[in-house]
């Protein structure tokens, strides 16, 4: 064998491009993959906000209905005392 052919059997150009590429691609697909998982989880925090959220505003709801039920039970409670106050006076009449 001459030094050429030695050469040509320790580097081979077609080989190195093969494993180049199939670095390239096993890097693209890595990255695709950790950009899909970022994505979902991106999706299922946006969810997770989108169901809080709800449910914040289902609490203030609950809430603001609550405080009118309540506000409505003192006027009434109120008017009472004030016809019961005129009964006993008698300018109820």
């Amino acid at each position: 064998m001459n030094g050429k052919c030695h050469l040509h059997a320790l580097y081979n150009p077609i080989s190195s491009s093969y494993i180049f590429i199939k670095t390239i691609k096993s890097t693209m697909n890595n990255n695709q993959s950790a950009s899909y998982q970022a994505g979902q989880a991106k999706g299922q925090a946006e969810e997770k906000g989108g169901q809080l959220m709800d449910k914040a505003s289902n609490a203030a709801q609950s809430a603001q209905e609550s405080a009118q039920q309540a506000g409505q039970q003192m006027k009434a409670g109120a008017q009472g005392a004030v016809d019961a106050a005129k009964d006993a006076t008698g300018m109820n009449k």
